[in-house]
């Protein structure tokens, strides 16, 4: 199973230790530092020191503690690799 790291501050992305950066982070909340997921399990790390990591256990547990789904990040994620694949085919016209 592939392993996710989200982090927001950076706009960064990562499948299995490749990352895209300048992903949409909109809708995640403003003290949500970044999630990592290993495809059964993972945290939620948050900016706030007094606010403990959130544990989760399955994919379904993110999207309220979030506001956004690991499906929909995963999927701003391959949008970035898009554009940035469109940007650089307009580079070699």
């Amino acid at each position: 199973m592939a392993h996710y790291t989200v982090i927001k501050s950076d706009t960064t992305i990562y499948k299995d230790g490749i990352s895209v950066k300048g992903c949409d982070m909109s809708g995640l909340p403003d003290d949500f530092h970044a999630l990592q997921w290993d495809g059964s399990d993972g945290h939620i790390e948050y900016t706030d020191v007094l606010k403990p990591n959130l544990t989760v256990s399955s994919k379904s547990q993110i999207e309220p503690a979030l506001g956004v789904s690991l499906p929909t990040l995963i999927e701003r994620r391959d949008t970035r690799i898009a554009e940035i694949a469109a940007a650089e085919a307009a580079k070699n016209e």
